[in-house]
């Protein structure tokens, strides 16, 4: 036989196993042929395993399984191929009559996006389904099913899913343009805080309704909080981005937060109010304490506490302070016929806005010499409560003296530091109350 027609038998007969094996009988084969100016060998290996359902979840969130009734759902799946050869998986199907009537052969596909839940991938999914109204609280059972190129159809493999009807709730809604306290002003910057609960499949996504307070934000979201967090005391599980009130801007105003849980199921919308203030804080009052062994001597304890008209917020002083004890130093320095405080970091390098003092006489310290209390020795201290900063003194540099002159002192306060809202200080003066005294 002349070698081209050795060669197209060569050729048919290949392809008739080829039909043979891959056709109705259920079977795949790999296939090898050999040829001399002898007889032709053929050679085909079966696949005969059914591939094997390693996983699957059902969920209506990235983030968890869960369903809930009358609410959407994907189904995913892994599965593998252990043939050998594998002739891969042609077909994927589930049966989710128990949560969706009539569907017992759902199509799962190969995914190409969003195919992670809880932080696991899944190489097949379905369309998205929604389960019946009268899907009941609790574990449901549903079945995979693979099916391989050669026709081999697996075990229809059980999994579970909770069904969860409970709906989040929201327990705390705040707006802040500072972390010390809630307070925002027209054209201001502030942040979203809420906090929220769900017995079932946890808290899914957050998102606030604030277009009273900037036109437009109706469906604002809020993602889980990971730093600062705290505002006035209360720790909060969400916030939103920054955002900026609308201008102008007056009054009270109300807004909203709604949560959704991981099975779908959504929370009552929960309303919060606010209060706008635009008024700029005022310095109001300015007094000393004697704590030491002498009135009228500066000394360690002594204090003095600067008074506004509302809350500052800690971090317009200094960066990051939240209003607790903090070292500082004072200076008291004669400046001709008065004595003039100031306040200074601990390092004794920058002045705090803090304004200055007038003592209103002289003589605590030597004319023309100024006298660090808290540079060497015990810190003096700054600490905020309310709307009052309180200083105590530190260690005196060098030995103050006594005063018996009864004075007024006189603030004049700086206009850096900002109140909750982010109003900034007026800078008018403020003189102590009361009958006049010596200080200290």
């Amino acid at each position: 036989m002349s070698l081209p027609r050795r060669t197209a038998l060569i050729g048919l007969a290949l392809a008739g196993v080829a039909i043979l094996v891959s056709g109705g009988t259920g079977t795949w084969s790999a296939l090898s042929a050999t040829t001399a100016n002898g007889p032709v060998s053929v050679s085909s290996t079966a696949d005969w395993t059914a591939p094997a359902v390693s996983a699957s979840v059902i969920a209506h969130s990235s983030k968890a399984a869960g369903v809930g009734a009358s609410r959407t759902y994907n189904v995913y799946a892994n599965l593998t191929d252990s043939g050998n050869p594998a002739s891969g998986v042609s077909t994927v199907t589930a049966n989710v009559n128990s949560i969706t009537s009539g569907s017992t052969a759902v199509a799962l596909t190969s995914c190409s996006s969003s195919c992670t839940v809880n932080g696991v991938t899944y190489a097949y999914k379905s369309a998205q389904l929604t389960a019946g109204s009268g899907l009941a609280a609790g574990s449901v059972s549903y079945t995979v099913t693979g099916k391989d190129v050669a026709g081999n159809t697996g075990n229809a493999t059980s999994f579970s899913v909770t069904a969860d009807d409970t709906s989040p709730t929201v327990g705390a809604g705040v707006v802040a343009h500072a972390t010390a306290g809630a307070a925002i002003k027209q054209g201001g910057t502030y942040v979203v805080y809420a906090s929220a609960s769900d017995a079932g499949s946890g808290v899914d996504t957050m998102s606030a309704d604030v277009s009273s307070i900037t036109t437009g934000q109706t469906a604002l979201a809020l993602t889980s909080c990971t730093s600062s967090c705290t505002v006035g005391g209360t720790t909060y599980g969400y916030k939103s981005a920054q955002l900026t009130a609308s201008s102008p801007l007056s009054g009270t105003k109300s807004f909203s937060i709604t949560a959704t849980d991981t099975a779908g199921n959504s929370s009552s919308v929960t309303s919060f109010t606010t209060t706008v203030d635009n008024t700029a804080p005022a310095a109001s009052d300015v007094q000393t304490k004697n704590n030491g062994a002498t009135a009228g001597k500066p000394e360690l304890g002594d204090a003095i506490t600067l008074a506004r008209s509302e809350q500052m917020d800690p971090n317009s002083i200094l960066s990051g302070w939240a209003g607790a004890s903090m070292n500082v130093v004072v200076r008291i320095a004669n400046s001709g016929a008065n004595d003039i405080v100031t306040f200074w970091d601990s390092t004794n390098t920058t002045q705090l806005p803090l304004g200055s003092v007038n003592l209103a006489t002289s003589g605590y310290v030597t004319s023309g010499t100024t006298v660090t209390f808290g540079a060497s020795g015990t810190a003096s201290t700054l600490v905020q409560s309310g709307v009052n900063w309180t200083i105590t003194l530190g260690t005196p540099s060098a030995t103050p003296k006594t005063v018996t002159t009864k004075a007024s002192m006189i603030w004049s306060p700086s206009s850096t530091p900002t109140d909750l809202a982010g109003n900034p200080a007026t800078t008018a003066t403020a003189t102590e109350s009361g009958l006049s005294d010596v200080e200290f």
